[in-house]
């Protein structure tokens, strides 16, 4: 039997209502947080202009729905509205937390059967509208609440979670946040102490670098999370701006590029490569003076220039560990973790990746604390090898020094016997032996080598090149070991100046020339040295040097 038309019109009709229908979200047990995001539905607003009455107005069908228990909103800058319909099916009074807690700007419409209101919060609003007092954003929803209207909007990537409940699993979500928050938070105090605890016991600044770089990860976590707010300007809203936010990054790249410039000796070892990371730090600082003008994908551009910087750390400490570096095995670990981590957090905010899993919505907390720990483990065994070399340069002094003695003994000797011998003026022989003394004595003159250890002393003639490392040097020995010492690379040029066999190339270098193997051309060239090492001449220095060498220019 066939049904009649309007029936069919009916039935049409009823389908696509309810397929067009807001979802409802029933709440039925106080015991536990329920998740809102799948079952909500968002508009934005591209005008910023809407309040919620004007929201209010709009039709169901031009909201969209929600994918995912996060709620992903990318790198959107406009106000976005969401809407969620509520029933409670409980006798307790219901609230909803937002773990996101930097969130600029939120404005809440919470319509109830026993009550309406409207309440305006965010990272950018005064610090007394929180319901609770602390870093989360917490709204009460009443007893019999019946639609949630939420207008966020914020200046950098966001991405929300939004969960309703009673008090008491909503106090214990507050407590497991807090917990973790807490760990995170402790593993970079601990590392930022210990950085700077070695830093003025040994004097190293590679340790200082990296508790600066640690202390602004810190700031961005805690940005993050709100507790800046939270600590230190409750009464400064103002002082949350996404511009201060992206300040503090563009600390954390800078300081991270630094660290890693002087942890893997770049200057001296890969000078063009230094240059390119001066390049993506300039790069850094460009995309957020171009985030200050108010430009929409300055944003997108310094975490693209972020990714790449941070691969390149992977790439050079790759190449570090392959030429023997021991220590860029523990550096490449860290940053490996962190970098995994990060570009899950940036697949996520694109839509590729989904925050509802644990490893993307902690993806911060997990990179940072691996980072720290393994960069710890790295610096660890960086004074471990500085100990290792410092003793086997002691150990090099010493047999130098029995070597010298027993030179000293055999000249003597010689010099008896010849003496022994009555002749009536000096032979050529006697010239010859003076001449042979002479150059056997400079060959095993000592100089002074000042080490966070005391001070050891060695022939010059066993040095084949100094490197700056900032306020110290390396000092690197025929037998492939290194020291360093506690003095600049100017003060090394003043105490080797009457010695000819060293040359100062370049602004990082002062090499022996007696170890020089070969001349590479190009703008300034490049000498390789007896161990192998690859040292650039600079420019100035270019035309003194072949005229030293005896080269053609």
């Amino acid at each position: 039997m066939k049904k009649p038309l309007h029936v069919l019109f009916l039935l049409a009709f009823l389908a696509w209502v309810e397929a067009n229908a807001q979802p409802v979200i029933t709440y039925t047990n106080p015991e536990e947080l329920l998740s809102m995001g799948s079952s909500g539905t968002y508009f934005v607003d591209h005008t910023n202009r809407l309040s919620y009455t004007d929201v209010l107005k709009i039709s169901n069908d031009q909201f969209k729905p929600i994918e995912g228990n996060a709620i992903n909103l990318g790198f959107e800058h406009s106000r976005v509205w969401l809407k969620f319909d509520l029933r409670n099916a409980t006798s307790e009074k219901l609230y909803a937390i937002l773990l996101t807690q930097d969130i600029d700007y939120i404005d809440a419409f919470l319509k109830g059967k026993d009550r309406n209101y409207f309440v305006e919060t965010g990272a950018m609003r005064p610090f007394e509208r929180r319901l609770l007092g602390i870093n989360s954003i917490v709204l009460d929803l009443g007893r019999q609440p019946t639609q949630m209207l939420l207008g966020v909007r914020d200046m950098n990537g966001m991405s929300l979670r939004i969960k309703v409940g009673t008090l008491k699993p909503l106090a214990e979500e507050v407590y497991h946040e807090t917990l973790i928050n807490a760990f995170t938070f402790g593993a970079l105090a601990l590392t930022l102490v210990f950085s700077l605890f070695i830093f003025f016991s040994l004097g190293d600044s590679v340790y200082l670098l990296y508790g600066i770089h640690v202390l602004f990860l810190s700031l961005v976590f805690l940005s993050f999370e709100g507790y800046l707010a939270d600590f230190f300007w409750r009464d400064m809203p103002f002082m949350n701006n996404g511009i201060n936010t992206s300040l503090i990054r563009l600390g954390t790249l800078l300081t991270s590029i630094w660290f890693s410039v002087s942890f893997l000796t770049m200057r001296s070892i890969l000078p063009k490569v230094h240059r390119v990371f001066v390049v993506l730090g300039w790069l850094a600082v460009a995309t957020f003076l171009v985030k200050l003008l108010g430009a929409r994908w300055a944003e997108m551009a310094f975490n693209i220039v972020t990714f790449i910087t941070f691969v390149s750390f992977l790439a050079v400490g790759s190449w570090m560990y392959r030429q023997g570096f021991q220590s860029a095995r523990f550096y490449l670990l860290g940053w490996g973790v962190f970098i995994v981590e990060i570009l899950a957090v940036e697949l996520a905010l694109l839509g590729v990746l989904s925050f509802d899993h644990f490893f993307t919505y902690y993806g911060f907390h997990i990179g940072a604390t691996f980072q720290v720990v393994f960069l710890n483990v790295a610096l660890f065994d960086r004074i471990q090898t500085l100990k290792i070399a410092h003793n086997e340069a002691r150990a090099l002094a010493l047999e130098r020094s029995a070597e010298n003695e027993q030179l000293l003994a055999a000249q003597a000797q010689l010099l008896e016997q010849k003496l022994e011998q009555p002749q009536a003026t000096p032979t050529p022989d006697i010239h010859l032996l003076l001449k042979e003394f002479r150059q056997q004595r400079q060959k095993v003159k000592k100089i002074a080598i000042a080490t966070m250890e005391g001070i050891l002393l060695f022939p010059a003639g066993d040095i084949v090149r100094v490197e700056a490392m900032g306020s110290y040097a390396y000092v690197h020995f025929s037998n492939k070991q290194k020291i360093l010492a506690s003095r600049s690379l100017a003060e090394f040029e003043a105490q080797l100046s009457e010695d000819p066999s060293f040359f100062r190339v370049h602004k990082s270098h002062i090499i022996n020339l007696d170890y020089v193997t070969k001349y590479i051309r190009g703008a300034g060239g490049y000498v390789e040295l007896y161990d192998g090492s690859s040292v650039e001449v600079s420019r100035r220095n270019k035309a003194d040097f072949m005229k030293t060498m005896n080269l053609e220019a």
